[in-house]
C-alpha cells in the first residue's frame, strides 16, 4: 500500500518538474538570444568584435 502510494505521489509530481526543467531551459535560451542580440547591435555600432566579443561572453555567463 504504501508503495502504490508513493508511486501516485511520483506520478502527480511528474508535471510539476517537467515545467519547471523547460522554464529554466526556456529562460537560458532567451538570455543567450538577447546576449546575442546586444553582441550584434555592439558590432553594428562599433565594429570592434574584441569589445563586443568580451562583453557576450560576460553577458553569457550570467544565464547559467
Amino acid at each position: 500500500m504504501r508503495a502504490m502510494f508513493a508511486a501516485l505521489v511520483m506520478l502527480a509530481m511528474l508535471p510539476v518538474v517537467t515545467i519547471g526543467t523547460s522554464s529554466n531551459a526556456s529562460a537560458q535560451a532567451t538570455c543567450r538570444q538577447k546576449c546575442n542580440d546586444q553582441e550584434q547591435a555592439c558590432l553594428k555600432r562599433t565594429s570592434n568584435k574584441g569589445q563586443c566579443g568580451n562583453q557576450a561572453k560576460s553577458c553569457s555567463a550570467k544565464c547559467k
